[in-house]
């Protein structure tokens, strides 16, 4: 194996998106509207290295926007693109986006860029000694910084051109972001949240960081990658979308209508920063609360008798996420936790039994036609459970669930053992329908699989 195809090998592995497996419901489609001017503005330059360090050092070059990832590239990485100049490798093309101001912002290269400027400034951005390591064809520069190099060599570094193109700002802002996606492909690869921080810089990409820290949100998601890649703020992002704009108005695809979303608020006021955070706060108290660590998850019911049902605790559905979320927005805290347990009962009683409510947290999540009827299903259970007294009279509360589990958790259709507490329901021993009373007394723990199935028989 040669040099660069193991220099190929090592910058791949970084590419890797660790979150791929880990999220339920992102299988839309893009679409651009038909109507927008859809047109890009772009110019290609050749920028020595030399350049684009004076361009950066004279904040006319955002290398790492505000809040963007670190930099990831191994001391050994870094030290190859210094290797691939001085041995004249080409170097892949860097893309730039211009703003408004016309300062421009690295969508893609960032990782080089850095590495490149890191050694004329002989350290790394964590202020670590940048020396040359891992070289194996140019070896004898091992463990040498800049000052130490040739003249010759030095100039050499200083003077090599790099393509490249700037999108320029008069582009349209969906193509744009768009191509911005298709053009990044280099070694360390941006996921589209971390785009969305090159693209739109403003306060509302500051509000986003900020809310991303919350301990309860982070407690609840419990990715360490989906923080470092900044998924945090792509799902914090999606929560305002649905949010403030409502269900009603979303139009596909959730990555535009987020977008739209940033677009619209990019500079937003104090004051509207304080609304949102107000909200977000709000609503991740009472996911956590409701909820718990089962949030954003979802209840996988058995499929045959004598299995279990199960929580899908190392995905986040999405799907589920949005309407957790949104469902809290404008209901008031005291009125929720009255309900509680009638509300997280609800909700694995749908993920359980209601088969439209299934589709539209599993397929095509992004459709329009799925995101309106998970919101309108959830909407009218949550309504159904805050508005109507006959409620509490029909329902069993948590504590009697637990109460029965701990006594005897055995199931009083099958006379099967109840593994865990999530499989079972309350039943009422002389159907509620004819006079039974909602009481202790009167209610016996079956499982879920089998409760589902008397009801059909009879339905």
């Amino acid at each position: 194996m040669s040099e660069l195809e193991q220099q190929n090998i090592e910058e791949q592995e970084l590419t890797a998106d660790e979150f791929t497996d880990e999220i339920e419901g992102e299988d839309e489609a893009i679409e651009i509207a038909q109507s927008a001017e859809r047109k890009l503005y772009s110019q290609t330059q050749d920028i020595a290295i030399v350049d684009y360090r004076r361009m950066y050092h004279d904040r006319e070059l955002i290398i790492q926007p505000e809040y963007q990832r670190n930099f990831v590239a191994t001391p050994v990485i870094a030290s190859k693109f210094i290797e691939s100049v001085l041995m004249d490798v080409p170097i892949p093309v860097i893309y730039l986006a211009e703003e408004q101001d016309g300062i421009r912002s690295v969508i893609d290269g960032q990782q080089r860029l850095t590495s490149f400027l890191s050694f004329l400034d002989e350290k790394f951005p964590d202020n670590k000694e940048f020396k040359l390591t891992g070289l194996k064809v140019l070896s004898e520069l091992n463990k040498k910084k800049f000052s130490q190099l040739t003249t010759e060599q030095q100039v050499k570094i200083k003077n090599t051109p790099i393509r490249s193109i700037i999108i320029k700002k008069e582009s349209n802002e969906d193509i744009k972001f768009e191509i911005f996606e298709r053009l990044n492909t280099g070694s360390i690869k941006l996921n589209e949240d971390e785009l969305r921080n090159s693209v739109y810089r403003g306060e509302y990409i500051k509000l986003l960081n900020e809310l991303s820290e919350d301990d309860t949100f982070h407690e609840i998601v419990s990715k360490d990658n989906f923080k470092k890649r900044m998924i945090y703020r792509g799902m914090i992002l999606r929560f305002f979308a649905l949010s403030q704009s409502t269900y009603l108005n979303y139009k596909p695809s959730m990555k535009q209508f987020c977008n739209r979303e940033l677009r619209r608020n990019r500079h937003m006021s104090k004051e509207d920063a304080t609304e949102y955070t107000r909200n977000f706060k709000h609503c991740i108290d009472l996911v956590n609360i409701i909820f718990g660590k089962n949030a954003f998850r979802r209840y996988i019911p058995p499929t045959e008798e004598g299995k279990s049902g199960y929580w899908a605790t190392t995905r986040i559905n999405m799907a589920l996420f949005d309407i957790q979320m949104c469902g809290f927005a404008n209901r008031k805290k005291s009125v929720i936790l009255g309900k509680a347990d009638y509300i997280r009962e609800a909700m694995v009683d749908l993920m359980t039994n209601n088969a439209d409510f299934i589709d539209a947290i599993l397929i095509q999540t992004s459709n329009r036609e799925k995101v309106t009827r998970r919101f309108k299903i959830w909407g009218d259970t949550l309504d159904r459970i805050i508005g109507d007294d006959t409620n509490h009279k029909r329902c069993f509360p948590y504590s009697v669930k637990k109460e029965l589990f701990e006594q005897n958790p055995v199931c009083a259709l099958s006379n099967q053992t109840i593994l865990s507490i999530d499989d079972a329901e309350v039943d009422h021993i002389i159907p509620y329908s004819k006079g039974g009373p909602t009481t202790i007394e009167n209610a016996q723990l079956v499982l879920r699989y089998f409760n589902r199935a008397k009801r059909d028989k009879y339905e």
